[in-house]
């Protein structure tokens, strides 16, 4: 029995070393890695030199201009960002489960890009680039109240 649970424990283990990789890993752009909403400590990483794309499609140089201001977005992005949440999160499950136990590196980098590309096109698919969902699960992390009404609007699209 015990060497069974440790078992379980072991695998559960797993299955959150694999999902947190997939959140590190998933989506990696050149320089950039997706954001989770909740994810705490900013979530996304991007090359510090690049130039970021803002919502409204204005160039923005993370460099400059001291303290940044909280970015605005609207309800139409706010919805499909909580959409397209709900819906990367059962990938970031299925590619979890799917590379549980798997032992070829190959086999589980090629997983990795599968993964991602679904990713990417299921956040397209909603209306919105990856460089603006990681924005909003980066305000989320900063701004209570955005967190909270995105929050709603994740739970709500998880009922649908």
């Amino acid at each position: 029995m015990s060497s069974q649970v440790e078992e379980t424990k072991s695998n559960g283990i797993k299955k959150v070393m694999l999902s947190g990789a997939l959140a590190a890993l998933l989506l990696a752009a050149p320089g950039l890695v997706m954001a989770y909403p909740g994810a705490g400590g900013g979530g996304a990483q991007q090359d510090p030199g690049a130039t970021q794309q803002g919502p409204g499609g204005a160039q923005q140089d993370p460099g400059m201009g001291g303290a940044t201001a909280p970015q605005e977005f609207d309800e139409s992005t706010l919805q499909s960002f909580a959409t397209a949440s709900v819906a990367l999160q059962d990938i970031q499950e299925e590619y979890a489960d799917r590379l549980d136990g798997v032992q070829d590196q190959e086999k589980a980098i090629e997983l990795q890009r599968e993964a991602n590309e679904k990713m990417v096109s299921t956040v397209e698919e909603e209306g919105i680039d990856v460089q603006t969902y990681n924005a909003i699960a980066n305000e989320m992390n900063v701004d209570q109240e955005l967190n909270a009404q995105v929050m709603g609007m994740i739970d709500e699209a998880e009922n649908r």
